[in-house]
């Protein structure tokens, strides 16, 4: 996967040979390739250049001409740039690390540091795998990180960039995300298995802007299939508390020395799967955009302790904010708050995408955390839940 974020509508210029717009339409794109193609053709112009200029319009033109493939160019140009773009007649479906097909995966991101005293190796790399497969990612680069990244000078200040780097940006692959399943999509369209690319266009749907939206919709338009399937949620608060065992277990080696229980890996692992902040909430996750509850999927909102007489949980919305029952847009809208309303934070998804907060009549919903500031905004009612002086 590639680590640039600058995408643009025409990756290979095929508009621009033709001399058109991305958004041009195909009267327009045919009318243009004949006269250039008058302009270019061999026949007509003996320049040095005249027979390459030609055949780069020929391919364009077959590409922007058929609407099945322009389509194709489209939405790899809104995932790839020039450098990373792949070859559209050879698309290979990124699957799980057995070679299967999976509709559970996503990219992680993970620096590994290797110290050699005198000198020091960083491999960065996008991980494609199922969450199964993540924790095993996870777990080994951070023991590796751990155990081997400290042996230099160099290599000390590094490690410690890729230790914090790596617990951070778990969950925060979004454009490598949408790259990685609009990639699928037009594969798998590509080899006629149209359920598939349903899928993988829906998945892709959860990391596209606006414009990434109306070409995933012309696609998912044109395969005329909607098979029903299952998102199983990733838990990336167990991905980041995966990262602290080594740091735990080196802890325990210093205040247990005569300890005669051997800590297992096994033992760590069971001990952050069964922490008792987390509220397990039911959700289950249709790929048509509809979610509702039931006992199908786990997710998991962190709780904070609600004290009334705290004001560092008191944040204000800094616009005019829809409070969802549950922390997805796909859920229903509780009541819509004006700017300004203050109210008590009361848990964050593990995500840290959306809060879940109390209003002033006690009840509870989410908003996204970008929306929310700390601190009292607009003066708080008589009465309110959310808080009380005395």
């Amino acid at each position: 996967m590639t680590n640039e974020k600058e995408y643009n509508k025409d990756a290979l210029g095929y508009y621009r040979i033709i001399g058109v717009s991305p958004d041009a339409d195909e009267v327009m794109i045919k009318n243009r390739y004949h006269e250039r193609a008058k302009v270019w053709h061999p026949d007509h112009n003996s320049g040095d250049s005249a027979k390459e200029n030609f055949q780069k319009l020929s391919v364009a033109y077959k590409i922007l001409s058929d609407e099945n493939k322009r389509l194709s160019y489209d939405l790899l140009c809104s995932a790839y740039s020039f450098k990373t773009f792949p070859d559209m007649n050879m698309l290979k479906i990124f699957k799980n690390q057995n070679e299967k097909d999976d509709f559970n995966l996503k990219v992680i991101s993970l620096s590994q540091v290797t110290g050699k005293i005198i000198k020091h190796n960083i491999s960065k790399q996008d991980k494609v795998c199922n969450y199964q497969e993540a924790v095993q990612e996870v777990f080994k680069t951070s023991v590796h990180n751990w155990l081997c990244g400290w042996w230099s000078i160099k290599s000390i200040p590094k490690n410690i960039k890729a230790i914090i780097e790596n617990y951070k940006k778990i969950g925060l692959n979004r454009e490598e995300n949408y790259q990685l399943w609009v990639h699928n999509a037009v594969a798998y369209w590509q080899n006629r298995q149209l359920g598939n690319a349903y899928i993988s266009a829906v998945l892709a749907g959860q990391y596209a802007n606006e414009v990434q939206k109306q070409l995933l919709k012309k696609l998912i338009i044109k395969l005329k299939v909607k098979p029903q399937f299952k998102l199983k949620a990733w838990n990336m608060l167990n991905l980041k508390l995966i990262q602290l065992i080594m740091p735990l277990a080196f802890l325990i080696v210093i205040i247990s020395p005569f300890s005669a229980k051997f800590v297992t890996e096994r033992d760590l692992m069971s001990y952050f799967s069964k922490k008792n902040e987390i509220e397990y909430n039911q959700e289950v996750r249709f790929y048509g955009g509809r979610t509702t509850t039931d006992d199908m999927v786990v997710a998991k909102i962190i709780k904070f302790p609600v004290d009334v007489h705290d004001t560092s949980k008191l944040y204000h919305v800094v616009s005019d904010q829809q409070v969802m029952y549950g922390p997805s847009e796909s859920f229903d809208v509780i009541k819509t708050i004006k700017k300004g309303t203050t109210v008590r934070i009361t848990g964050i998804s593990p995500d840290e995408i959306w809060y879940r907060i109390m209003l002033d009549e006690g009840e509870m919903g989410f908003v996204k955390t970008e929306f929310l500031k700390a601190g009292i905004g607009n003066k708080i009612p008589f009465g309110s839940q959310i808080y009380q002086n005395e």
